[in-house]
Parts: structure tokens; C-alpha cells; sequence
């Protein structure tokens, strides 16, 4: 782009051309004259896009050359100044189709704004013109052209990224190798997942413009567009100009929250790459798909590759936690299992770093340990799993979050199952069993003797002859130890707890606790937990 400035006061033009920052604009070359036959001469040499010239000249004034050049060179946009705020010189600017008019002595940011709106309707223009060389078939496909085109500048062969840069430059964006470029890309959770969605990627590509249009990210901003093949909205933004551009958080708020007014019915994520040169927009890439694999509950929201969003990284003892859970499988310990596992995918969706590595390592665990469990009790998997929840629906449920809690859910039911259609023959293990099942209740030794059709006084002595222990304490220590486990391992509170195991009264389980390990349970927990 070139811009013409033309005054015959030197002072009044070498102001001009020093106080406004051309090149920042994205302006390449400025010429000058002091008088209309110089800026006529000028016009015979070089096409000028944008000319800039003082209305009051003696001889031929700005009106008159404007009238020229209107004829002449009906290409160029010109912009009227003047220190006459009179009316017929307006009145016949606006005869003459100039771009604007501005009142001497303007400021410089106001002649840089004119000139920022000036450039952007040229872009806009010969963008249009561009289009009607290729003729009414781009015009009507231009979406997926420019996907196509877009998609090629992330190849790894050379020769597709040369040609997608060739065709659009020539489709006026100036993009090259050593550009600054900044990559977004944005989930549209609905679109992805269903075959009609309710919005079309172009319905969807015009949202994303008009957002960005609201946020203030506009001129120089320019931006291309298309869906990759995981059906995700890619943008790659860059300045018009030669100066980097730079956003604040406020500005990429404001542009993911004016999408989701676009998208009311869409779940949205959106991650911001980091500006980077645009021969290494492929590696970028990478670190924003990274990102993505790492957000395993599809949380809504903006995500930027510097960190700000992120979860910083936490270890999680697993190994510690599965070698517990395996003795609980065994026992039959579901509720207990239930929480400890949500207390651990909470921990890892608020903690780990790498949250799909540790949600893969999780999945691989209980994986481990539930197949085992059903080896272990001849448990035949096709009366497992239905049409409801195939075995491929569990060995995939690594994906994400929620898809791993209903594998789990399905497992812990299956594992109950086993554990009732395996209950002991004899009398004794048949009450063992009940006793397991009914933690949460409050458990007496007619409550079991009835479920083995015996008197109470019969199951006392037949229990004790069996075990050498007596039922009433072998159903205390049973609680104890339940209750040792959860005051290590879980966060709940030592009331919690006794209502958890079938205790009325926090003031009878603190007792019994303390009658058998010498120590009341939050003594306990502070001893091995240090808390």
C-alpha cells in the first residue's frame, strides 16, 4: 500500500510525513507534492491507493485535483483536509465520493485512524475484485476453498504450504513465512458429536467473526479460518501490518464469551496458542492438541498455551491407592470403593498436569484389578456386558472423565453381583457376608441370626466354636477396621464416619474405637496422617 500526502505549506506536509506513523500502518511507500500538477505527475508514475491532500492551494485547489483524480484514477481513496469547517466543502467532498474529510490542524491519531479505515476498505475492496477474477464458482464455494487452502498450510510437504501461501496472497492477505501468526482453536462439543448439528460450519465460521468483531480484535487483525479432521474451528490470526499484534486477556474473554452469546446452545472450548513465526505454527499445533488431550472433562472455557487456565502438576500415589483398592474388590467393599475412586478422579482433574497420560494410567489400573477379580470368580463376560454397555465401551472409557465413572459404576455393579451369587454355603460365611453388606446399618446378633434361619443364642455358640471369636466383637472390630481405613485414606469427617458405619450416636463409636486400638479415631488420624 502507498499513500500520496499533498500540501503546499512544507511545514503543514513535513508534519504529515513525520508525525504519522505510516509504516506502522502497514503503509509501505509515501509520496509527496506541494502542488496538484506535482500530485499529478506522481499519479503518472506509480498507481496510488490512498491520497491525502489540503483542499486550500493556489492554482488548481484540492477540489479541483480531487475532481481530476476522480476521473482519472477512480481506484485511489481520497481524504480532504482542510481548515475551513464550512459546509460546501463537505457538501462537495461528498459530491466527489472522497473517503472522508478532516478539519486542519487534525491530530495525528485522527489522520491515523482515517488512514487504519481507509486501508481496511481497500483490503476489503480488492479482496471482492480478487473473488470476481475467480470467477461466480469461488465465490460460491469460497468456505470450502478456504478450508482446503487453510489446511494445507499445516502440511508437512513443503510444496502445499508454498501453494497455499501463493493463492492467498493473491486473494489479498499478506501472509508470508517470517510473519508473527497466533493459532486458535475451538471446540464446538454439540457439532462435533452429532451428524445434524445445530449450527453449520459457515453459521459457525460467521460467529466466530462476529465475535471476534465485538471483542475489538479487528483491522489489522486478519484471520483465516477452516474445520480439521477432528471436527475443530482452527484460526490462524495475524497483522495486516508489520507489527506484532498483541491482546490482552480481557480481549480473548470478551471474544469466548461473545461467542458463546453466538452459540447459545453449543458447549465451547477455546484454546489460544502463543505467537510464534509462522514456519513454526505446526509445532505450536502440537502444543495446543496437547492441551486439549489434557482437558479429559471437556471443562467449557478458554485455555492459553502460556499456562494461564492450566493446572499445574501434582503427583498422585496410584500404585499406593490400587493395591488397597484390589483388597477392597475382594472384600466386596463397594461404597468405600465408590468414593476413594471419585475422590481420586478429582484429585487428578484438579491437580495432574497431564490429565489424559493419568486418566490412561487410572483406567489401566482399575482395569487390572476388576479383570482380575472376574477371572478370579470364573465370571463369564458375555453375560457381563449388553448392548447397553459393550466391553469396547468400558476399554474406551479412558477417554474422559465422565465415560470412566460409568465404567466404573458398571464394574463396581458387576463385582456386587459376583460377590451375592458366591456367598458362602455355610452358616457362619453366610453371616460374614451379611455383616459385609450391611456396614452402614446398625448390625445386632439377632439382625444376623435371622438372616441364617437360626435362634440367636444357636449362632452365638456355633460362631464362636467356628471363628474362636464372639459375634458381638467380631462385628466391632470389623467396624473398627472400616473405620481405620477411611480416617487414613479419605477426607470425610470423624462423625461422617460413624453414620457411615451404622453408628446413631458419634459418642458410642468414639467408645468402641477407643476400647479397641487404645486411642479415639481423631487421635487416630492424627497419628497417621499428620492432620
Amino acid at each position: 500500500m502507498n499513500v500520496l500526502v499533498v500540501d503546499d505549506q512544507i511545514s503543514v506536509l513535513s508534519g504529515i510525513l513525520s508525525g504519522v506513523h505510516f509504516q506502522e500502518l502497514g503503509i509501505d511507500e509515501v509520496r509527496s507534492a506541494t502542488s496538484a500538477e506535482e500530485a499529478l505527475a506522481v499519479f503518472r508514475e506509480i498507481p496510488i491507493d490512498i491520497m491525502l491532500t489540503d483542499i486550500e492551494m493556489p492554482g488548481e485547489n484540492g477540489l479541483e485535483l480531487n475532481r481530476a483524480v476522480q476521473a482519472q484514477y477512480p481506484e485511489t481513496l481520497r481524504i480532504l483536509l482542510t481548515s475551513h469547517a464550512e459546509f460546501r466543502y463537505a457538501q462537495e467532498s461528498i459530491k466527489l465520493g472522497c473517503f472522508d474529510y478532516l478539519l486542519q490542524p487534525a491530530p495525528y491519531e485522527v489522520i491515523e485512524e482515517c488512514l487504519r479505515r481507509a486501508l481496511q476498505q481497500l483490503y476489503q475492496q480488492r479482496k471482492r475484485e480478487r473473488l470476481q477474477q475467480y470467477g461466480q464458482l469461488l465465490e460460491t464455494n469460497e468456505t470450502e476453498l478456504m478450508n482446503h487452502v487453510v489446511t494445507k498450510l499445516f502440511s508437512r510437504i513443503p510444496e502445499d504450504v508454498d501453494s497455499s501461501l501463493e493463492f492467498l496472497n493473491q486473494m489479498g492477505y499478506a501472509i508470508h513465512k517470517d510473519k508473527l501468526v497466533q493459532v486458535v482453536i475451538i471446540n464446538v462439543q454439540s457439532f462435533r458429536a452429532s451428524n445434524e448439528p445445530a449450527y453449520s460450519e459457515k453459521s459457525i465460521h460467521k460467529a466466530i467473526s462476529n465475535a471476534l468483531k465485538q471483542a475489538g480484535m479487528i483491522y489489522p487483525v486478519l484471520k483465516l479460518s477452516t474445520v480439521n479432521r477432528f471436527r475443530q474451528f482452527v484460526l490462524v490470526l495475524f497483522s495486516a501490518t508489520n507489527e506484532e499484534l498483541s491482546f490482552t486477556p480481557e480481549q480473548y474473554e470478551a471474544f469466548f464469551e461473545k461467542l458463546c452469546l453466538e452459540l447459545p446452545s453449543e458447549v465451547l472450548n477455546c484454546y489460544v496458542g502463543k505467537w510464534v513465526r509462522f514456519t513454526d505454527m505446526r509445532d505450536e499445533m502440537k502444543v495446543i492438541h496437547q492441551y486439549i488431550d489434557e482437558n479429559i472433562s471437556n471443562t467449557a472455557g478458554i485455555y492459553l498455551t502460556s499456562g494461564e487456565g492450566i493446572s499445574a502438576a501434582v503427583s498422585t500415589n496410584l500404585a499406593e491407592s490400587a493395591e488397597r483398592w484390589k483388597t477392597l474388590v475382594a472384600g466386596g467393599q463397594k461404597r468405600i470403593l465408590e468414593y476413594e475412586i471419585e475422590e481420586f478422579l478429582k484429585d487428578t482433574e484438579k491437580k495432574s498436569k497431564n490429565k489424559f497420560r493419568a486418566l490412561c494410567e487410572l483406567h489401566q489400573q482399575l482395569t487390572h484389578i476388576f479383570l482380575g477379580f472376574l477371572y478370579e470368580n470364573n465370571a463369564d463376560m458375555s453375560d457381563l456386558f449388553n448392548a447397553e454397555y459393550t466391553y469396547t465401551d468400558y476399554m474406551d472409557s479412558f477417554k474422559d472423565i465422565d465415560s470412566l465413572r460409568k465404567g466404573v459404576a458398571f464394574m463396581l455393579n458387576a463385582v456386587e453381583k459376583i460377590h451375592k451369587n458366591n456367598m458362602p454355603k455355610s452358616d457362619v460365611e453366610k453371616a460374614k457376608s451379611f455383616i459385609v453388606n450391611n456396614m452402614a446399618n446398625p448390625i445386632t446378633v439377632k439382625d444376623v441370626a435371622d438372616h441364617v434361619n437360626l435362634s440367636a443364642e444357636y449362632f452365638t455358640k456355633l460362631f464362636k466354636r467356628e471363628t474362636g471369636q464372639n459375634i458381638k466383637e467380631y462385628i466391632a472390630l470389623l467396624k473398627v477396621s472400616a473405620a481405620k481405613e477411611m480416617l487414613e485414606h479419605s477426607s470425610l469427617s470423624v462423625g461422617m464416619i460413624a453414620l457411615e458405619l451404622g453408628y446413631s450416636y458419634f459418642s458410642h463409636f468414639t467408645q468402641v474405637f477407643k476400647k479397641y486400638e487404645n486411642m479415639t479415631p481423631s487421635e487416630y488420624r492424627s497419628k497417621h496422617t499428620g492432620s
